[in-house]
C-alpha cells in the first residue's frame, strides 16, 4: 500500500470528529487533572476491568484460533500468523496481567472495585445485567460476535481501533497530569493508572496492530473494506458512550 493512503489512516482521516468524540472526553481532562469523583472513577474501574477480563482475554483466542499456523510453501510462518501471533499473545498475556495489577492499585489506594462486603450490600442496586452497565454488555457481545463471525480481517480491525482509542485517550488525559499535585489516595491511584495506560510498550503494541491491519492491503469499496468499515464505526460508537458523564469544572 505503498502508493496509496494505508486504511487505517482512511478510517482515522474520514471519522476524525467522532474518533475526537471518543478519546477527549470530559471523563479523561478530569482524570489527568486527578479532580475525578472518586465513586465515578470507582465505577469506571469495575466497568473497565470487566471489559478487558471477560471481553478482551476470551475476544483475542477467539482471534487466535481463526488464524492458520500452517507453513507455506514458501514461509514457514507466512502472514497473517507471522504478525498476528506474536501480537495476540502479546495482548492476552498483558490482559491477564494488567488486570491483576488494576485490582492491586486500586486496592492500594482504597478504590477497591470488588469489595464483597460492600458488593453483597449493593446488590439491590444492579439490575438485569448485574454489576454490567449496559454499555460494557453490549460492548463484550459485540467483541463476541465479530470474535465468532467476523473475518480476521474484522477481528484486527477491531483490536487495533479499540486499543487506539484507549492508548489515544489516556495520552490526552496524560497532558492535563502536570494540574495533579493532590496527595488524595484516589488522585494518586490516577497518576499510576495513567502512566501505565501511555506506556512507550503500549503505544508500540497499537503500532503493531495497525501495522498488520495495512498488510491485509485492504481495497476501499470492497467487501472487506465495508465490513471493516462498519466495525470501526461500532468501536467508536462504545468507546464514546464508555466514559462516565460529568459534568465539566
Amino acid at each position: 500500500m505503498s502508493n496509496k493512503q494505508k486504511f487505517t489512516d482512511y478510517l482515522l482521516e474520514k471519522y476524525s470528529e467522532e474518533f475526537n468524540l471518543a478519546t477527549q472526553h470530559e471523563f479523561l481532562k478530569q482524570s489527568g487533572e486527578g479532580s475525578i469523583d472518586s465513586e465515578i472513577l470507582k465505577e469506571w474501574l469495575k466497568q473497565d476491568y470487566l471489559f478487558a477480563y471477560e471481553g478482551g482475554i476470551k475476544y483475542t483466542a477467539a482471534l487466535l484460533s481463526k488464524i492458520s499456523l500452517s507453513p507455506s510453501n514458501s514461509y514457514i510462518r507466512p502472514f497473517p500468523s507471522s504478525d498476528l501471533v506474536p501480537i495476540l499473545g502479546w495482548s492476552a498475556t498483558n490482559l491477564l496481567r494488567e488486570t491483576d495489577w488494576f485490582l492491586s492499585v486500586a486496592k492500594e489506594y482504597g478504590l477497591e472495585v470488588f469489595n464483597s462486603e460492600i458488593r453483597e450490600k449493593e446488590l439491590h442496586k444492579y439490575g438485569l445485567l448485574g454489576e454490567y452497565n449496559s454499555i460494557t454488555r453490549g460492548y463484550i457481545d459485540y467483541l463476541q460476535v465479530i470474535g465468532s463471525l467476523g473475518s480476521i480481517e474484522e477481528g484486527i480491525l477491531v483490536l487495533w481501533a479499540s486499543e487506539k482509542i484507549y492508548n489515544s485517550a489516556w495520552l490526552y488525559a496524560k497532558t492535563f497530569s502536570k494540574a495533579n499535585t493532590s496527595s488524595n489516595d484516589t488522585q494518586k491511584a490516577l497518576v499510576k493508572f495513567v502512566q501505565n495506560w501511555t506506556t512507550p510498550e503500549f503505544t508500540d503494541f497499537v503500532k503493531k496492530c495497525e501495522d498488520a491491519m495495512n498488510k491485509f492491503d485492504i481495497e476501499l469499496g470492497s467487501e472487506a473494506a465495508e465490513r471493516c468499515e462498519k466495525a470501526f464505526k461500532v468501536i467508536l460508537w462504545y468507546e464514546q458512550r464508555f466514559w462516565p458523564d460529568v459534568k465539566a469544572k
